[in-house]
């Protein structure tokens, strides 16, 4: 089964420049790990202070060794400090993927 995550970041506008330079390093990291399908970060078109995160894996166990990654290590430092004034993601287990 494929695990999907998704959600999002929302950052003070000062901060915006200082996630995107993060999240842009956290993808570019990412999409390089085995398991790895699809992992992104977009400006939300509402708010441009506001990332959404969308990431698929082949399975829970590749999740787990992303989240051992030093860069998300990293990453999680860097939001942290940012201090996000919101942060909303989920993960779905994926049994049927169909194209529209």
């Amino acid at each position: 089964m494929m695990i999907v995550i998704s959600g999002c970041f929302r950052f003070a506008a000062e901060n915006r420049a200082a996630a995107l330079a993060a999240a842009l390093a956290m993808a570019a990291e990412t999409r390089r790990e085995d398991g790895c399908i699809t992992y992104g970060f977009f400006a939300d078109v509402e708010d441009e202070n506001t990332f959404r995160i969308f990431e698929e894996w082949e399975s829970q166990a590749h999740l787990d060794a992303h989240f051992q990654t030093a860069h998300i290590a990293n990453f999680r430092e860097t939001v942290a400090a940012l201090a996000p004034m919101e942060r909303d993601v989920s993960r779905y287990v994926v049994a049927e993927v169909t194209k529209l």
